[in-house]
């Protein structure tokens, strides 16, 4: 993430620089800023501290310093410098704004982030190059500010300086035949070749390191220090490790001169004949290494990430199967996968039904790459959307090439996030429950969804960078739709089809077509009893429909039930059920729902309710009958009913009237409960949802 700065920043820098140079600089300032060009920040470092006191007092020379700390990850030290900066310096760079709010960004401070990000906009020309990168990162703040309520999944650690050094380690790969052995590349002194140049020239001074591949393995839970591949695998290019054989024989691995230059090379090292015999990757899949690795499944396919013409922009994900004795063509995985921004690092699980890996989409991701998950629904051959894995896999930094222990509880990924000891670290996280998407191998490549369609248009965007008004004139492509009327059943609970079957069938095919909705069925009923039981009969009434859809192939999970007491001019003899079908975000599906009670109309937007109690029957509580938005609720998949009252547009009308409710008794199990468009929200939910319903933060903030 953080190279996308470096450009224009150095150019800042060293153009001041280059002017003070002719009469004030010393050679070793000159060399320090050839160093940070280089990304030699721990050799730019040194050169500048070691200048005399009386020359480190310019601010050139303090910003430079204070950057190369950050990039060094002492923010401790790179915090305060930046911060006396804007104190005594009366006409600042505004690279140290920038760099206040990637700090604030990389401690998960989002809302401080946001400030200085802002306070740097404020300070750069209408038409800086940065400015696009900047509002991106602000909305990164957005959504880390929404993940930050997410329940975690695992915990995460470095696997500390044995493994790690201050350069850069990445790419881990599980071995497949031990389970206690990783491999991954690194970048550090010692690697074949030596230091070279950019032209691959030997440079001790001013060159880097190349990428080697390295294995450990932990022993009573410490890991041992890597060893190095043989000399005949590792070579003064890069190599980097993508992925092993099915009967772990045989390993495929990237070699080139440059992480874009290559070729992909499949070996059948013998560590006892120390004997070497690679062949070249005959196939389709990108000659790439870094964030294009690739996945080799089963030896029967491979998913790959590409930028290449037809796509969806920057880097898509791709696949190609082993068929008739050749790889296939690439075939983009489609817009369930893929957006304009980069998909990269692919994993896919073993039984081929969960496919994980990192995005910087703005919009969902709170860094630079960010690890999701995404389902496959067999039974329509789609994915669902990506799920963030949110903190602690995921941070203000780079998170990639996540891979899943066949344990189904490990997975070891590469993050620049900086708590770590140097670029990029090497981490494992352990989830708290069992993933069964690793539970049974795969035998044949997996029925992976692509879209077959053209991909669709890109946004047009203004000179700035952000996205322009759609042009009235585009076509607008179709949406699917369905015109929902009220379904009745008869007092002794029994629903009459008729014409209405016909309804039904339509629902379960737009539910099943499209999983991202929710179908809330509402019940009322005109019958002579107390509302408390009007409530629990409505549901039983609606479960009863629930489970003909259910029998149909409807997930449970796609059923929201609720029950509410009719208004006085409610006349049906027949408890009735009204259809919503909903999303919580944009749905290429509509529906409209017919009236049917006077002064009701379907939910939309943020609501917030009071809920009074949940019971696994019926709830005496006098609040229902005092109420006429009391409501009864049933999850199909949750056995409990719950009871609400009230129905208010903001989280400060809801909390002043859930204080009024102080001094009723049993108010201590009382809580405020957001829904969207109908559907309750989890804490989980409610928080991927904050940036467009930022009353929702509110309420988060106060369950804290």
């Amino acid at each position: 993430m953080q190279q996308r700065y470096l450009i224009c920043t150095i150019v800042l820098i060293f153009g001041a620089l280059g002017l003070f140079a002719q009469e004030t600089l010393s050679d070793k300032k000159k060399q320090a800023t050839n160093f940070y060009y280089l990304n030699k920040y721990q050799s730019a470092q040194s050169v500048l501290l070691g200048i005399k006191k009386n020359r480190q007092d310019d601010k050139e020379t303090k910003l430079l310093l204070a950057l190369c700390y950050y990039h060094l990850n002492q923010l401790k030290e790179a915090e305060p410098m930046l911060r006396h900066i804007l104190e005594t310096e009366r006409s600042p760079f505004p690279e140290t704004w920038l760099y206040l709010g990637k700090i604030y960004h990389d401690r998960h401070e989002f809302i401080k982030a946001i400030e200085y990000y802002k306070l740097y906009l404020k300070a750069i020309p209408s038409n800086h190059t940065n400015r696009a990168t900047v509002r991106e990162d602000i909305r990164r703040c957005a959504t880390g500010l929404a993940l930050q309520y997410k329940t975690p999944r695992a915990i995460v650690e470095n696997l500390g300086n044995t493994v790690n050094t201050p350069y850069d380690e990445f790419a881990p790969i599980m071995s497949p035949n031990f389970t206690d052995r990783i491999y991954f590349s690194s970048v550090r002194p010692g690697n074949m070749g030596g230091s070279r140049n950019n032209f691959g020239q030997p440079d001790e001074v001013m060159g880097r390191f190349y990428s080697d591949i390295f294995t450990s393995q932990v022993n009573k839970g410490i890991w041992t220090p890597p060893q190095a591949m043989h000399h005949l695998l590792n070579s003064p290019k890069h190599e980097v490790l993508l992925d092993f054989s099915a009967n772990g024989k045989a390993l495929f691995y990237f070699k080139g001169s440059s992480y874009t230059q290559g070729e992909i090379l499949i070996d059948t090292f013998r560590v006892g004949s120390r004997t070497l015999s690679s062949d070249p990757f005959i196939g389709p899949v990108e000659a790439a290494a870094g964030l294009s690795s690739a996945q080799f499944i089963g030896d029967t396919m491979a998913i790959f990430a590409s930028q290449r013409p037809g796509g969806y922009g920057g880097m898509d994900l791709y696949k190609t199967v082993w068929i008739r004795g050749r790889w296939s063509a690439p075939v983009n995985m489609g817009p369930d996968i893929n957006t304009s921004f980069d998909e990269t690092t692919p994993f896919l699980s073993r039984n081929g039904q969960v496919l994980y890996f990192s995005s910087n989409r703005p919009d969902q991701s709170m860094g630079g790459f960010d690890v999701f998950r995404c389902l496959l629904i067999p039974q329509i051959n789609r994915w669902t959307n990506a799920d963030n894995l949110g903190v602690p896999v995921n941070s203000a930094g780079d998170d990639t090439h996540f891979r899943l222990s066949r344990d189904g509880y490990t997975a070891y990924f590469a993050s620049s996030r900086k708590d770590g000891l140097g670029e990029r670290d090497i981490y494992a996280a352990y989830f708290f429950d069992y993933l069964h998407e690793m539970s049974a191998p795969i035998s044949a490549p997996a029925p992976l969804y692509v879209q077959t369609s053209a991909p669709p248009k890109m946004p047009r965007t203004n000179p700035d960078g952000s996205i322009a008004e759609p042009d009235p004139r585009e076509e607008v492509s179709p949406r699917g739709s369905l015109n929902l009327k009220p379904f009745y059943f008869n007092q002794d609970g029994q629903w009459m089809q008729g014409p209405d079957g016909k309804q039904l069938d339509e629902l379960v095919e737009a539910l099943k077509k499209n999983p991202q909705l929710k179908l809330v069925i509402t019940a009322a009923s005109r019958q002579e009893l107390a509302v408390s039981s009007r409530l629990y009969g409505g549901l039983k009434s609606a479960e009863n429909l629930a489970q003909y859809l259910i029998g149909k192939g409807v997930s449970p999970t796609a059923l929201q039930l609720h029950s509410i007491p009719p208004p006085p001019d409610f006349t049906s003899n027949f408890k009735t059920l009204t259809f919503q079908l909903s999303s919580l975000g944009e749905s290429a599906f509509s529906s409209k729902t017919e009236p049917w009670l006077s002064g009701y109309t379907e939910d939309s937007g943020l609501l917030f309710r009071i809920q009074v109690g949940q019971s696994t029957s019926v709830l005496q509580n006098p609040l229902l009958s005092q109420d006429r938005y009391a409501m009864g609720e049933k999850s199909q998949s949750n056995g409990t009913y719950f009871y609400t009252i009230g129905r208010y547009n903001s989280y400060t009308e809801a909390k002043t009237a859930f204080n009024k409710l102080s001094n009723q008794t049993g108010f201590a199990t009382f809580e405020l409960v957001p829904f969207v468009n109908g559907i309750r929200l989890s804490r989980e939910t409610a928080g991927s949802l904050s940036k467009m319903y930022p009353d929702i933060l509110s309420w988060l903030e106060a369950k804290n």
